[in-house]
């Protein structure tokens, strides 16, 4: 599987009422470097780590502001969070430290 956008406030309230399913959303902005610099790492972690119960998403944070404001605003890009039912779970701002991401990922997706 890959990673797919979200592309309306109304497919992210859809994928939020989801039980049963983690979520690793990558807010993005257009202008990040570091959002570029990040990205097949993140396409490389989904692809490894996508199932039925593990699901990887980008969210282009300044298009769809009212995500980003609904998860307690999105202030610095890349921010990585992970969603278990709806609830988040954690929110990483780590920017394009490739090792930090994994290590965020396997936290989410590893038994």
């Amino acid at each position: 599987m890959s990673v797919k956008p979200i592309t309306s406030h109304s497919q992210f309230i859809s994928l939020m009422m989801e039980e049963g399913k983690t979520v690793i959303v990558d807010f993005v902005s257009e202008r990040c470097p570091q959002c570029k610099a990040i990205a097949p790492t993140f396409h490389e972690l989904a692809s490894k780590f996508s199932s039925d119960k593990v699901e990887f998403y980008i969210i282009d944070a300044e298009k769809l502001d009212d995500v980003s404001f609904e998860v307690g605003g999105i202030t610095s890009y890349p921010t990585f969070i992970a969603f278990k039912d709806g609830n988040k779970m954690e929110e990483s701002t780590f920017g394009a430290v490739r090792e930090r991401l994994q290590k965020f990922v396997e936290k989410h997706c590893l038994p």
